[in-house]
């Protein structure tokens, strides 16, 4: 069974749903946790304040319990008077089981009261009755005749609280919710945005690696035919000759279609960069020159200076700005018959190459800036044409952030140049 690979187009779409997806959990649970930890946070202040209050009304309580014993006996009236007096709203006092006084709605069970005593028998919990929520307080004490002890309770209802927490948490987390869902949307935004140029790059990637497989395809099966033929016929020596040249020609056409993919494929890649300095013009168009000097010669043409060079310089990138040239140089030399003359020129605002050959159809202008696409195919394979030299031209021309223009008429000769201040 064949497996298909996924395209990365349909990678990154569910890389970004799968990111979008967990930061929108993510959020919920951290917004949960910070919702529920300041209603943690709340209800502890809560009960903190009101222990503070309960054990202060049950110190005053016991003081003044203390001080009737010594004085005449604390008898349950006065443990009673005593009670109202110091205690808040919401108490209840009992002794030995017996309630002696309750300000509250609720009675108590003395017997299991004590059981969770902490800081000197002083303790609270919650407690969910009827649908209410409760804090209930508990203290003891214990009379100087070790008579039974006294069972102080303090309750108090804390159900609006909780109302409002609740409603304070759906409200949050509703909000959450939209920011959640809005942080996710964005994330999925950009990271299309970011991987978008990683998409096209893929594409055109994939495209010239298309393109390349097939411009390779038909010299490829030229080149093993004639070696077969080699190697199995028996030919004459012109006939060897003749396939030992088309070998050798092929070969080297596809060695400098390799070299020109290479830095077309490199010009491509969104971090490309290029290192821009002050270049004398006089110096560029040398190295130019240079490169293209022997293919001039083949063809007995002329390369020719035009414009205004003296002491002219530009900010660019030497390498690729030579390359730039030597390409348009080669295109203009194909187009062009044999002694005919090329024109290299600049001024304060541009730098181009023109020709005097058979010009381009105006409705071709914008194709022939593709990689491996040609005019005339059947001319531009015999003079070696790759329809790789103006796709790279525009990559050089877009990596210092300028636009190749083109300018042509059939008959006439094609004008390129790009825009450098």
């Amino acid at each position: 069974m064949k497996k298909h690979l996924e395209q990365p187009d349909g990678m990154i779409k569910k890389i970004a749903l799968t990111a979008s997806i967990l930061l929108f959990v993510l959020a919920q649970i951290f917004s949960f946790y910070v919702v529920w930890a300041s209603h943690q946070e709340k209800m502890d202040l809560l009960k903190e304040k009101e222990r503070k209050i309960f054990k202060k009304a049950t110190r005053s309580f016991a003081s003044d319990i203390a001080k009737a014993e010594n004085e005449s006996g604390a008898q349950s009236y006065v443990a009673n008077y005593f009670f109202r007096k110091n205690m808040p709203e919401g108490c209840a006092l009992y002794q030995a089981g017996k309630e002696l006084c309750n300000t509250s709605p609720y009675d108590f069970d003395t017997k299991s009261a004590g059981l969770r005593d902490f800081e000197s028998g002083n303790y609270v919990r919650e407690e969910n009755l009827g649908g209410k929520h409760l804090l209930l307080f508990y203290s003891e004490y214990q009379n100087r005749k070790e008579e039974e002890k006294y069972q102080c309770f303090y309750i108090l209802d804390v159900t609006s609280v909780y109302s409002e927490s609740i409603r304070l948490i759906v409200r949050e987390m509703f909000f959450s919710f939209l920011a959640s869902l809005a942080a996710a949307v964005l994330l999925v935004f950009f990271i299309k945005r970011i991987t978008k140029p990683l998409q096209a790059v893929n594409e055109t990637q994939r495209q010239l690696i298309g393109s390349m497989s097939h411009e390779m395809k038909t010299p490829l099966t030229a080149m093993r035919g004639y070696s077969e033929t080699l190697l199995h016929v028996n030919l004459s020596e012109e006939q060897k000759e003749k396939a030992l040249r088309y070998i050798n020609s092929e070969s080297a056409r596809l060695s400098r279609l390799s070299e020109k993919m290479m830095e077309l494929t490199k010009l491509y890649e969104p971090e490309c960069r290029i290192f821009q300095e002050e270049v004398l013009l006089e110096t560029l168009f040398h190295m130019a020159e240079e490169g293209v000097k022997h293919r001039l010669k083949e063809k007995k043409m002329t390369l020719l200076r035009e414009g205004s060079l003296e002491n002219r310089t530009k900010i660019l990138d030497a390498d690729l700005m030579t390359s730039f040239l030597i390409n348009l140089i080669n295109n203009g030399i194909m187009a062009s018959e044999e002694g005919g003359v090329i024109y290299l020129g600049a001024d304060e605002s541009a730098l181009w190459v023109r020709d005097e050959g058979c010009g381009i159809p105006r409705e071709e202008i914008f194709n022939i800036r593709k990689a491996f696409y040609r005019v005339d195919k059947s001319r531009s394979r015999k003079s070696g044409n790759m329809g790789l030299g103006l796709a790279l031209c525009e990559q050089i021309a877009a990596a210092h952030g300028k636009t190749m223009q083109i300018e042509s008429k059939l008959g006439e000769g094609t004008k390129v140049w790009i825009e450098i201040p």
